[in-house]
């Protein structure tokens, strides 16, 4: 009847020191999310809060903080309990232990209120001071700041998604303005080449690789176009979300936005899911059935619900290109539980606030009801074999646009939206969220830095959701510039959460490619072709574990593209012309690392490469691209 999903809703709701408990999270979701949760409760024991653990089921509380030998929960983990639990499995010793010493040291407080600091700080400061805080908390150690060649190596990656060239590189190390690091990240957010990267990495956020759906990239084009206009022109990001969920453009460039629906080939499920994950940070999908089964604030009516918003649209081809039409009847779903209970879906947000709609249910259209009326033909009964017509002269637009109330509602007053962009950019630009993962932003994955991301989610939003300004911000913070060294891991666990270091970041397919253009001396980075092969092989943005793959290594091994690739380098060429070995291991570490080789480096290159040697400088120069520091943003 008991099992270790109370831990998990305690440890998700209760205030506690993070560490020396951060092993109990995954253990009780492993085990206890199928019983005592959303999908179903055993024993009437709902787990997933505090207050509903302590309450127990049909018997009396589950945990008594502070007593493991007086807890049920706890009592039913050992070997000849009765009833023992997990059911069908015995826990280690060790998970067990880590378990008695959570509820022995667990302490019921009440929840505090979040107290923020002042809104007219400047937020770099304010990232230093709460990253700061929490290392003191902590009494972990963070490590040194980053020196020029590292800082430009990492802000180049992370801005334009390319290594440095040499010369740009040159240029940084010898600016003796002692504010040379912000300027660098001021005139790197508005070139081009920053607005190109953010298109393809919110390309993949919204819509995955064209090659990953199976679709033609060309169909694209006007897509990645409006999103290169929104970054290009720092669009408003309260306003890109209407853009495309209203998917109503006013300007030419706009039209592309409207891909963002259309793409879902008329699957309200897919634009539910697609949009809750994209903007909002939320992962609803196993809501569709029952209640969410460890985040008791996500509900299968606000899956039904989520989908009611979009159940009226419809893809339809105009004059200005494809768009999303909308229905003013209709989308009106009956769900059901696991026991059979139906409910009829309505229009509710995850804050539960239900937004009504003019003369109540409404199931036969009119053109009375549109503003843009559609043709004739949508309001009789199609004949046997009759299809829609979907080529309109116009788009048809309701006086009630179910996609237009859920637009303005959730970028209007609703800091799940703000707070969703603010932590998808911090994983960007640190290498992991503030909530992490990026998009499981709910009651059981807790932000790291509470006060942190609700200030910044504020400042976001009192500062017209300016996307540029919230980059610029958090790459001139201390926190981004530190060292990927730790300062001495034998005594200092640099836990990942606290943010004591940069963490490594593996080069996605798109700043990979763009990486070796630039490293093997090719004028432009880009290369549809190269990037298009990496990538199906190398790794997603935002991906949680990072693990190279044999189809990666093979590539880079074995690979006839590859090796094509370095024996047709500009590099390779110019190597081979200088008549100095040492010029040689230094310039191909300059060009390949953005840095010189240490004494070390040098000695051991040295005693392998010749001048002029074809065989040896080659080798030299595979090992350095193929090797991890090339490939990791560190």
């Amino acid at each position: 009847m008991f099992s270790r999903r109370l831990a998990l809703a305690i440890f998700t709701s209760c205030i506690m020191p993070f560490s020396g408990h951060a092993l109990t999270h995954p253990l009780i979701k492993e085990h206890c999310t199928k019983c005592h949760g959303g999908v179903k409760q055993k024993g009437g024991l709902d787990l997933r809060t505090l207050a509903s653990a302590i309450e127990g089921g049909e018997t009396d509380t589950a945990l008594l903080p502070g007593s493991p030998d007086k807890s049920p929960l706890f009592q039913a983990l050992h070997p000849a309990s009765d009833p023992h639990m997990p059911p069908k499995k015995q826990l280690t010793t060790d998970e067990i232990e880590t378990l008695e010493h959570w509820i022995a040291t667990l302490k019921i407080e009440p929840q505090k209120k979040l107290v923020l600091p002042d809104p007219s700080l400047n937020p770099t400061n304010v990232i230093d001071q709460l990253i700061s805080r929490k290392w003191k908390e902590e009494q972990v150690v963070p490590a040194h700041s980053a020196n020029d060649s590292t800082f430009a190596r990492r802000v180049y990656l992370d801005l334009l998604g390319r290594i440095p060239k040499t010369n740009e590189l040159h240029s940084f190390l010898k600016d003796p303005a002692p504010n040379k690091r912000d300027l660098l990240v001021d005139r790197l957010t508005e070139t081009e080449e920053h607005a190109d990267h953010l298109t393809e990495i919110f390309n993949v956020v919204f819509l995955d690789r064209a090659e990953t759906r199976k679709r033609n990239r060309n169909e694209r084009k006007a897509w990645l176009d409006y999103l290169r206009w929104t970054f290009k022109t720092n669009r408003p990001w309260d306003q890109v979300g209407r853009d495309l969920l209203v998917a109503r453009p006013k300007e030419e460039i706009e039209n592309g936005a409207s891909w963002f629906l259309y793409d879902q080939r008329d699957d309200h499920h897919q634009m539910a899911t697609r949009t809750s994950r994209a903007l909002l940070g939320k992962q609803v999908q196993c809501a569709q059935c029952h209640d969410h089964p460890v985040a008791p604030e996500i509900e299968q009516g606000h899956y039904w619900g989520l989908i009611a918003f979009f159940s009226r649209s419809l893809n339809v081809k105009t004059p200005e290109g494809p768009r999303v039409a909308e229905r003013a009847h209709g989308g009106y779903d009956q769900f059901a539980n696991l026991e059979g209970k139906t409910s009829q879906s309505q229009l509710i947000l995850f804050s539960n606030k239900t937004i009504p709609e003019p003369d109540g249910k409404r199931t036969k259209d009119s053109k009375e009801f549109y503003q843009t009326v559609p043709p004739d033909q949508w309001f009789r009964k199609l004949k046997k074999d009759e299809k829609l017509k979907k080529d309109l002269p116009a788009l048809p637009v309701p006086k009630f646009s179910r996609r237009e109330e859920f637009a303005n509602a959730i970028t209007t007053d609703n800091s799940d939206y703000s707070a969703a962009i603010v932590n998808r950019i911090w994983a960007l630009l640190f290498g992991r969220g503030l909530v992490y993962p990026v998009d499981l932003m709910d009651s059981s994955h807790p932000a790291s830095h509470p006060e942190l991301l609700a200030w910044l989610t504020r400042d976001f939003s009192n500062n017209g959701h300016n996307l540029r300004r919230l980059i610029r911000n958090v790459c001139k913070s201390e926190a981004y510039q530190l060292d990927s060294r730790p300062v001495d891991p034998s005594k200092n666990p640099q836990q990942e959460a606290f943010f004591t270091r940069a963490l490594d970041k593996p080069l996605s397919a798109e700043a990979l490619a763009r990486s070796l253009r630039i490293a093997l001396g090719h004028g432009s980075p880009n290369d549809k072709d190269l990037r298009n092969r990496l990538a199906k092989v190398f790794p997603d943005l935002f991906a949680e574990n990072f693990s190279p793959s044999v189809q990666q290594t093979m590539f880079l091994t074995n690979g006839d593209f590859f090796n094509g690739l370095l024996l047709d380098s500009p590099l390779l060429n110019r190597l081979l012309e200088i008549e100095s070995p040492q010029t040689v291991v230094r310039e191909a570490f300059q060009n390949i690392l953005s840095r010189y080789p240490d004494d070390t480096e040098e000695e051991r290159a040295l005693s392998f490469i010749k001048a002029k040697d074809h065989p040896s400088i080659e080798q030299f120069c595979w090992a350095l691209i193929t090797g991890a520091e090339f490939r990791i943003n560190h």
